[in-house]
């Protein structure tokens, strides 16, 4: 089975380079293009995180930022379109998944699986590329938790697990076939300020456990012996990205939560 993962950001090195472990797998290429944004200053960029996380995250995007630009520098420069050499993984980099140099590029490639590992909405021109569709890594307990921002919406609700969906990409997001789905404990008071708490549960929670379950997505699909669960669309409900008053208001929450925890006690 040949495979192609798509990415804009580092998951997919990893996803690519454990995806190739997977037995049955005979060749992997690794598409990236970077993430779109809107053109903008330093300022105007500062000014949008400001407005959606507020003083707190402004610093610490700016801190990841520094840390960030400081281990380049260190890292060796064997370097292609800015994302580490994989060894035995084909590479090939991209202004955008849409453009005419891409979608060639994955018509040559010819790739009977595609994996979306953390990328922009694509059109069907690009996922309709591999012979058995593409499929995605969602981390939301789909179709409750579509949409953006993981575990955001999970702790704004007072959820205590959070959902990892390995899904088919259909034109509607996070709406296709289920193939693996699994749960994990989310702490629906922490004690210390959310933003951190969801950092570091992303981290060390669903980015190995989304790796993981995609590679055992892939070998179900190589061995034959996969099953797929339609989603109740009925059910769904799509996430947009927090704003800066969705995020006072989770403090909000938390506080209310703590203090209900200690009159409890």
């Amino acid at each position: 089975m040949k495979i192609v993962v798509l990415a804009c950001g580092d998951l997919g090195i990893e996803v690519a380079h454990e995806v190739a472990r997977v037995q049955g797998v005979d060749a992997v290429a690794l598409v990236t293009t970077p993430y779109r944004r809107l053109p903008g200053s330093v300022l105007t960029k500062c000014r949008r995180v400001y407005r959606t996380q507020g003083l707190f995250g402004l610093v610490r995007i700016a801190s990841e930022k520094i840390r960030s630009a400081l281990s380049v520098r260190k890292s060796p420069p064997e370097v292609f379109g800015g994302i580490p050499s994989l060894g035995s993984v084909e590479r090939h980099h991209f202004a955008n998944f849409h453009d005419d140099e891409c979608l060639s590029a994955l018509r040559k490639l010819a790739p009977d699986l595609g994996i979306l590992a953390g990328t922009y909405i694509l059109r069907p021109e690009v996922f309709s590329i591999p012979t058995m569709g593409c499929v995605n890594v969602h981390s939301g307990e789909a179709p409750r938790y579509r949409g953006a921002a993981p575990a955001f919406w999970e702790l704004y609700n007072g959820e205590t697990h959070v959902g990892i969906t390995i899904h088919r990409v259909t034109a509607k997001l996070d709406a296709g076939n289920i193939i693996l789905q699994e749960l994990f404990p989310l702490d629906p008071c922490p004690g210390v300020d959310p933003l951190e708490y969801l950092d570091r549960y992303r981290r060390e929670v669903l980015r190995p456990n989304s790796v993981r379950l995609l590679c055992k997505a892939v070998g179900q699909i190589v061995d034959g012996s996969l099953s797929e669960t339609p989603q109740d669309h009925s059910a769904g409900h799509t996430y947009p990205s927090p704003t800066r008053r969705a995020v006072r208001e989770l403090r909000r929450r938390l506080r209310q939560r703590r203090t209900a925890s200690c009159h409890a006690g």
